[in-house]
């Protein structure tokens, strides 16, 4: 038997022909071999992640904001915004209410109407500094009045949470100004502040309650005193007073006349008296002697005291004698020597004293010198 190899060593290598696939194609080892597709993702399923991932994004930065939106809705300084927000617009009732600011109807300043005729309003704010001590926390803002910027600090305290995390805060009543008067004047003398009608007490003065303001104080002394106008202002809170404003009383032309013709009313009274010593008098009569009986008694004015009419004193008008009057007192008398007449004078009649006020009728005098403490009889 012959061997069938060729001498090459090709001999049985299998025909080109026998080998399926196409003619000429490379032949391509493992390593060679492309490698598997990726299976790719379908559009639902992706935009469902996207859409998830956004989610939590957005969740996250509403989170934030929300929580920014309310830490600022939530901060101390809200309230005492909204108080001088109300303030600045002049709604006085609903701004004495948000800051729980007790009145009544003696605060004649306090009301909208009132304080729409105030100069020198707070006409605008701004906060200064804001600092939260925990249950407390203090506000300090400028306050624009007049052209300048005034300082004021306000209070507040934490009374709970909103939703467990923000604090709730209440402003606490800030301690108000008030406009003082003093009139060198009678008691009860009536006085226009802001247009308001008020009347001085006893000691002469008058206080009221009030806004940050400058208000118009007038004196009406009706036809017999006056007094200059003036104005009061209030700056700020803090219970700060106004300069104190002080007016004094002058006599009108009608007014002196009034009271030079009380003077000489109540020398006419004193004349009147049959007593050897009138009551109340700056003159009087003594050394009667008690053996003998007095008839027909009574004083005759032989001239009458000059007076004068200064400014006032603690206790009214000052009333100087510019020169002493004269009086006489005679008498009819009768007892162991017989019958006859007995006389005193004439004496100094003195009409120093003040005038302490003024009634519908007129002026009202009182003595200085009563019953001759400061003069001579005989």
């Amino acid at each position: 038997m012959t061997d069938q190899h060729q001498a090459d060593g090709w001999g049985s290598v299998p025909d080109v022909g026998s080998i399926s696939g196409e003619l000429g194609a490379p032949v391509q080892t493992a390593a060679q071999a492309p490698a598997r597709p990726r299976r790719k993702l379908r559009r639902g399923p992706l935009v469902g992640v996207i859409a998830g991932g956004a989610a939590v994004v957005l969740l996250i930065v509403a989170g934030v904001v929300g929580y920014s939106v309310g830490t600022t809705t939530h901060s101390a300084d809200r309230p005492v915004r909204a108080f001088l927000d109300d303030l600045t617009a002049g709604k006085v009732a609903d701004a004495l209410r948000a800051a729980g600011i007790d009145h009544d109807k003696g605060d004649v300043l306090l009301t909208d109407a009132a304080y729409a005729k105030a100069k020198d309003r707070v006409t605008g704010y701004r906060i200064a500094a804001t600092r939260d001590d925990g249950d407390t926390a203090t506000v300090t803002a400028y306050l624009r009045q007049g052209g300048r910027d005034v300082s004021s600090t306000f209070t507040l305290d934490r009374t709970g949470s909103e939703w467990g995390v923000f604090p709730v805060w209440e402003l606490e009543a800030p301690r108000l100004g008030a406009v003082d008067v003093s009139v060198r004047g009678p008691a009860g003398a009536k006085l226009s502040v802001g247009g308001q009608g008020v009347t001085t007490s006893k000691d002469g003065t008058a206080t009221l309650t009030a806004l940050p303001g400058t208000y118009d104080v007038a004196l009406d002394g009706g036809k017999w005193f006056t007094a200059d106008a003036t104005t009061a202002t209030v700056s700020g809170f803090g219970g700060t007073a106004s300069s104190p404003v002080s007016m004094t009383t002058t006599l009108t032309a009608a007014g002196e006349q009034s009271a030079k013709d009380a003077v000489n009313a109540w020398v006419d009274a004193c004349i009147a008296s049959t007593d050897a010593a009138p009551q109340g008098c700056s003159f009087y009569a003594y050394g009667e002697d008690s053996a003998y009986t007095y008839t027909n008694q009574k004083w005759t004015l032989d001239a009458r005291p000059s007076v004068s009419v200064g400014d006032w004193s603690s206790s009214g008008w000052l009333v100087t004698t510019t020169s002493f009057g004269r009086a006489t007192f005679t008498a009819d008398i009768s007892g162991p020597g017989g019958v006859g007449t007995a006389s005193a004078g004439p004496m100094n009649v003195n009409a120093s004293g003040y005038i302490t006020g003024f009634t519908d009728t007129g002026a009202t005098f009182r003595s200085a010198v009563g019953n001759g403490s400061s003069d001579t009889g005989s």
